[in-house]
């Protein structure tokens, strides 16, 4: 397999690492290594920027919030936690009870205190621990991506330029994230590669029209295995809003957390779980790191459905994305199959800032699009504390003729089906429903089209 044979790659340049060490060590390129002092972590006012300028959104003012421009600041409503109205105005009498145990871990259980610098990273002022958004609201429209690719700076085909081009022009993404292994970019041929790839996303920006992200996939950690290969990936990840390498091997992917909590701006995702590898320890929690890792991947060589609940029901406050991954040169034509966004508007700091508020959703269809809302206002991704009743809007729509929805599903911890609504084969369906949690848990939204396509909501989070 293409994975298997770039994790060859990587144990192949082990001693490589050791040479590239030694000649990173006591240059003056940060963009090998983390910010240090008063140096932006994005100093090239391209990756982060939506005007091009010299407005920094990383703000290096110790202390002050990260983002001057609340890319990173989910700060959305006055008061983070908003009612959602489950009383007089309810739109419907169907009221779910889920009697399934609802672990509440997430909720009070701080396993570690991800501020990790004087200035969160995502402080939401909804309490000690920088995982929970609130409440989020705005009025959002739908856009569609491809977070998860590569090209020949890897192990795909096509050079950067050639594939921010066609995925803008033949693919027809809003948005589109070059991840080429982390590893290979570190080796020397061609010269440069990320100082490339990231001016090369910076020509291709355009504010409203196309958003290129600059970012690369993690995959240096094993673990030993008694067959053949006699190794087993223990997982890979894509880090985006990050403006530096980080380092080339990390063999324990607990190494791997750490560089990421350390980078103020990054955020990052689960790859194809199930696929080849071991899944970080069967997505064993670290609380340091939750409010880094916001997207998870429902593609894959196997069935990622029940291992998103795993993640889910381990305390991961993760929402769906759907990747193409490609290794040839078919970006955004590989498939049909998108990473739904739901933005103010098509920028990167408002990119960034949905993934941190896990604004997004998974389609297998290239235009359709699902919403999860509770009737207060509270968008999919939000953390509602207060009470474990919601009353929830789910809204599918395809804008394509006779492309309509079979059913509308809601679910619960262990992959627990609360309630379906039909659809009738309508393309615009919508479903008004009440819903009560034991104790503190999700709730998510699952929609199947007539043709057998599937989309999936992030989940609202409820707490006591």
């Amino acid at each position: 397999m293409i994975r298997i044979a770039a994790e060859w790659v990587v144990l192949a340049v082990v001693l490589f690492a050791i040479l590239i060490a030694g000649c990173n060590s006591g240059g003056d390129d940060d963009d090998t290594g983390p910010p240090s002092g008063d140096d932006d972590t994005a100093d090239d006012d391209t990756n982060f920027d939506d005007d091009q300028a010299d407005d920094d959104i990383v703000d290096d003012d110790a202390g002050d919030d990260t983002a001057d421009d609340d890319a990173v600041d989910d700060d959305t409503t006055d008061d983070d936690i908003a009612d959602d109205d489950t009383g007089d105005d309810d739109t419907t009498d169907d009221d779910i009870t889920d009697d399934d145990a609802i672990d509440d871990d997430t909720s009070d259980d701080d396993t570690a205190d991800d501020d990790t610098t004087d200035d969160d990273t995502a402080d939401d002022d909804t309490g000690d621990d920088d995982t929970f958004v609130g409440c989020v609201t705005g009025e959002f429209t739908a856009y569609f991506g491809n977070l998860h690719a590569h090209s020949s700076f890897s192990d795909g085909e096509g050079t950067p330029e050639e594939a921010y081009a066609y995925a803008r022009d033949e693919g027809h993404l809003d948005i589109f994230a070059l991840t080429d292994h982390l590893e290979q970019l570190y080796l020397p041929f061609p010269p440069g590669k990320w100082e490339t790839i990231k001016e090369t996303a910076a020509s291709f920006y355009e504010p409203g029209v196309y958003v290129p992200l600059a970012g690369y996939e993690y995959g240096s950690g094993f673990e030993l295995i008694p067959q053949p290969p006699f190794f087993m990936s223990t997982g890979h990840d894509n880090v985006f809003f990050v403006d530096y390498l980080f380092p080339i091997i990390q063999l324990d992917y607990h190494n791997f957390f750490t560089s990421l909590i350390e980078c103020p701006t990054c955020y990052a995702s689960f790859n194809h779980p199930g696929d080849d590898q071991s899944n970080w320890n069967d997505f064993e929690y670290n609380g340091a790191v939750d409010a880094k890792i916001n997207l998870f991947e429902l593609s894959g060589a196997g069935d990622p459905w029940p291992i998103y609940f795993d993640a889910l029901d381990k305390g991961w406050h993760i929402s769906p994305v759907w990747d193409e991954d490609n290794h040839s040169a078919d970006w955004g034509t590989k498939d049909d199959h998108r990473a739904g966004m739901w933005l103010a508007e098509l920028t990167i700091p408002e990119v960034n800032k949905a993934v941190h508020d896990r604004r997004t959703f998974s389609t297998l269809d290239k235009n359709a699009t699902i919403s999860l809302k509770t009737v207060g206002g509270c968008w999919m991704g939000s953390d509602i504390h207060g009470s474990l009743s919601a009353s929830l809007i789910i809204e599918v729509r395809d804008p394509d003729s006779g492309d309509g929805f079979e059913t509308i599903e809601l679910y619960t911890r262990g992959q627990t089906l609360l309630g379906q609504n039909p659809c009738n084969g309508e393309t615009i369906c919508t479903w008004a429903v009440d819903v009560t949690l034991d104790q503190s848990g999700y709730v998510l939204a699952r929609a199947i089209q007539t043709d057998g396509d599937i989309l999936v909501s992030a989940p609202i989070w409820l707490y006591e």
